[in-house]
């Protein structure tokens, strides 16, 4: 089926929003102790791969201070959104990522959140990008490793979302694929944990509900859910983010880091 489950609407820019919020502490926590421990001065170049609307992008910035910073993504709605408000030294770009060269020279980093899943060879994506890592580069890696909730909102949300990926030949928990992989040819494995992250129960159905809304028409159409059930899913994701509703929901996010000789 291929292409990304979640779109490129204003509603799931929205919903990239609010999953940046959510998951910048684990995110910028990575950054801090993986690039500056491994890339010593601050890179010359730093390349955003699947960047959105640039809040990853951003978060690069912040944290490790670049000289020069590319977003690409293959979505020109995001891309034009990303660099409607991009700071100095930071630019961004329409481009598959999957796709070699990138529009660029050679990079000190590059860095990727919440791709991989999304692709359909996740190891010829990481052993394209690794020849476009200037020697001493880091390739950084952030993705899902496993998701568990006592919530049976959540749960059965999680059960939609990852039954929707897999038609499309696609993960949502791609770590433990990631862990197992050999090294990219060139590369050296520097890092490669499992961190956890553990909102509240609200705030994840109110990410959840976002996502809900932009995919729900692709999952009637594949046969995954009834409009009936998922106006029942989406009534009862409001009610947890509403807040009374007990639950519990933790993220274990695999970082990993690569070097080029």
């Amino acid at each position: 089926m291929g292409g990304y489950a979640f779109g490129d609407s204003a509603a799931a820019a929205r919903r990239l929003a609010l999953l940046a919020e959510v998951f910048e502490p684990t995110s910028r926590a990575f950054l801090a102790h993986v690039g500056a421990r491994h890339a010593g001065a601050p890179p010359e170049l730093a390349v955003d791969l699947g960047c959105g609307p640039g809040h990853t992008t951003r978060l690069l910035v912040s944290v490790l201070g670049p000289r020069r910073v590319l977003g690409l993504d293959q979505s020109a709605s995001f891309v034009a959104l990303a660099a409607g408000d991009a700071p100095p030294g930071v630019e961004f770009a329409v481009h598959d990522v999957t796709v070699v060269p990138f529009p660029c020279p050679p990079a000190g980093l590059l860095s990727c959140r919440f791709l991989l899943g999304h692709l359909p060879d996740p190891a010829a994506a990481l052993a394209a990008w690794a020849t476009q890592l200037a020697p001493g580069g880091l390739l950084l890696v952030d993705e899902v490793e496993r998701i568990r909730t006592d919530q049976p909102a959540l749960r059965r949300y999680l059960e939609v979302a990852a039954a929707l990926l897999a038609g499309r030949g696609h993960a949502l928990e791609i770590g433990p694929h990631l862990h197992r992989l050999p090294d990219p040819p060139g590369l050296a494995r520097r890092h490669d944990r499992a961190a956890p992250l553990a909102p509240p129960a609200a705030r994840a159905a109110g990410l959840f509900a976002r996502n809900l809304a932009v995919w729900r028409e692709d999952a009637v159409r594949s046969g995954l859910a009834a409009d009936a059930e998922l106006d029942r899913l989406a009534g009862a994701l409001a009610a947890v983010a509403a807040g009374p509703a007990a639950g519990t929901i933790a993220w274990e996010l695999r970082q990993l880091a690569f070097q080029r000789a």
